[in-house]
């Protein structure tokens, strides 16, 4: 090897080895039931240069390469915080019955266990039901707009969590011992259920030892996405339909138009339409985005 290209490969696999710690700075890969073989295929499909984390959590399987300037590739050692959180995280996925998602109802304060999960847990009630003090959000709108209330929400969910009402509990918020662990591709999820029927999901954050909402994953009774800014409303300038089935008079739309026009968004709907279709369009050297909503019937 030419004395440039082994200094560049050291400085590479040093530099990935220290930014470690920092996994933001590694991207992580599904690749489940993947053998090594194509565990280091698709690190060099999804990663030009730097350091990819590849994760099977159905075989156990997690491993960590670099991928340096001429493409070869290198495997390097997990460190020991990782590999205990993997470890653990792969012992919820089989307690979980063979999932790493989970889903929680606010309005009745408890678990809906997956079918595989239902012979060795139990479904316990939360220590802390909501109360008139201490209200939740009754739809996925209301926890976006209500940070209080969202708060009851997620502190209904720990309670309900910390009183084992999940089987899965012992099998990894115990074991877990690591801190600033961010693998995206690898942790358990909840969806909360509001009582409309919309929904959001939550993950757990280990270091915070509390669950908190993930950004982007609100949706409503019929399924369509909730957007959490102006901008959000029209995705890249791409149009977006939102169905309404009961047309501009259901619980659903009158509360979508509630919330787009606290976004400064005012959509013109009239009846019998039963979809919405938003664009947006940046108007000036501000970058100031302008956002249309016109409704249709399909």
């Amino acid at each position: 090897m030419r004395p440039f290209r082994y200094a560049t490969a050291v400085a590479l696999l040093l530099c990935a080895q220290g930014a470690h710690a920092q996994l933001k700075q590694i991207q992580d890969i599904p690749c489940e039931g993947c053998s090594y073989a194509q565990m280091q295929a698709a690190a060099l499909s999804d990663v030009d240069v730097g350091g990819a984390l590849v994760t099977s959590i159905s075989t156990g399987e997690i491993r960590k390469f670099v991928i340096l300037w001429d493409r070869r590739i290198q495997e390097l050692p997990i460190e020991q915080d990782l590999e205990d959180y993997f470890v653990a995280l792969v012992r919820f996925w089989h307690a979980n019955g063979r999932s790493l998602e989970m889903n929680y109802d606010l309005a009745s304060n408890t678990w809906r266990l997956p079918q595989q999960a239902m012979g060795t847990a139990r479904v316990r009630r939360a220590l802390a039901a909501p109360t008139a003090d201490r209200p939740v959000p009754a739809t996925v709108y209301e926890a976006l707009q209500s940070p209080a209330r969202m708060n009851n929400a997620i502190e209904q969910l720990n309670a309900s969590w910390l009183a084992r009402g999940y089987a899965a509990h012992m099998t990894f918020i115990n074991s877990v011992r690591g801190k600033n662990i961010s693998l995206t591709a690898g942790r358990p999820v909840t969806t909360l259920n509001f009582a409309d029927g919309s929904k959001i999901k939550a993950s757990y954050d280990v270091e915070m030892k509390s669950w908190a909402a993930i950004p982007g994953t609100g949706s409503d009774v019929h399924g369509n996405p909730v957007p959490e800014t102006k901008e959000d409303v029209a995705k890249d300038g791409k149009p977006v339909v939102y169905e309404f089935p009961g047309g501009i008079t259901s619980d659903a739309y009158m509360d979508f138009s509630r919330y787009l026009f606290d976004l400064g968004v005012r959509p013109n709907i009239g009846p019998g339409d039963n979809q919405m279709i938003c664009t947006s369009e940046v108007m000036d050297a501000d970058m100031r985005v302008e956002v249309r909503c016109m409704g249709r019937r399909h």
